[in-house]
C-alpha cells in the first residue's frame, strides 16, 4: 500500500515540473502573440523596416516554442501554442507579401498544418487593410494585385475538405474571407470608377473653359 502512495508523490512531482513548463510556455506564447501583432501594426503604419527587424527577434521566440515540440509534445499541441503560431504565420506571411509579393511555403513556418492554414486565413483580412491603404495612396493597380493574392489564398485553402478536428476554425475563416474579398472588390471598383469620373469631369471642365475663352 505504501508503494503506490510513493507513486502518487512521484506523479505529483512530475506534474509540478510539467506545470512549471506550462507556465513558461504560456509566457512565451504571449510574447510571440504580442510581437506578431506589433509587426502587423508597424507594416500598416508604413514602418516595414522596423517590422522586419522585429520579425528577426520573433524568430528566436518562435524557436523557443518549437523546442517544446520534441521535448514536451503534450504541451506543444495545445490551444495557446496553436493560436500563437497562427499569429506568427499571419505576421510572417503579411511581411513576405508586402516586401516580395511571395507567400511563404509551409515548411518555412515550422508550425502545425492547422496553424499554417489558420494564419493564411487571417492574413486575408490584413491584406484588405493593406489594399485600402494603397488606394488612399493612389496606387490602384497595386491594390488590385493585393486582391489577387487574397483570392489566390482563398481558392487554395478552400479546396481542402478536412474535418474541423484537424483544421479547427479554418472553414469559418474561409467563410469570413469570402465576404472580405467581395467587399474589397466592391471598394476597389468604386474607387476606380470614382477616379475615372473625376478625370472625365476635370477634362470636361478644361474643355468648357477653353470654349469660353
Amino acid at each position: 500500500m505504501n508503494e503506490w502512495k510513493k507513486s502518487i508523490e512521484e506523479v505529483s512531482l512530475l506534474l509540478e515540473k510539467l506545470d512549471d513548463e506550462r507556465e513558461k510556455l504560456l509566457k512565451i506564447t504571449r510574447e510571440l502573440t504580442r510581437a506578431c501583432r506589433e509587426i502587423v501594426f508597424k507594416i500598416h503604419a508604413g514602418h516595414v523596416e522596423e517590422a522586419g527587424r522585429l520579425l528577426g527577434e520573433v524568430e528566436k521566440i518562435h524557436g523557443e516554442i518549437m523546442g517544446y515540440k520534441a521535448r514536451i509534445p503534450q504541451l506543444f499541441y495545445t490551444g495557446s501554442v496553436n493560436n500563437a503560431l497562427t499569429e506568427y504565420v499571419e505576421a510572417k506571411t503579411l511581411y513576405s507579401i508586402i516586401t516580395s509579393g511571395a507567400i511563404p511555403p509551409y515548411h518555412e513556418s515550422l508550425a502545425p498544418p492547422s496553424s499554417y492554414l489558420a494564419g493564411l486565413g487571417d492574413v486575408i483580412g490584413e491584406l484588405r487593410r493593406h489594399a485600402l491603404n494603397l488606394v488612399r495612396e493612389g496606387k490602384i493597380a497595386d491594390a488590385w494585385k493585393t486582391l489577387n493574392i487574397m483570392e489566390e489564398i482563398f481558392v487554395e485553402v478552400s479546396k481542402l475538405s478536412f474535418p474541423e478536428a484537424l483544421i479547427p476554425g479554418v472553414r469559418h475563416k474561409m467563410d469570413v474571407a469570402r465576404i472580405i474579398i467581395e467587399n474589397t472588390r466592391k471598394d476597389l471598383l468604386f474607387y476606380e470608377k470614382s477616379g475615372e469620373l473625376v478625370k472625365k469631369l476635370e477634362a470636361a471642365l478644361v474643355a468648357f473653359k477653353e470654349m469660353e475663352s
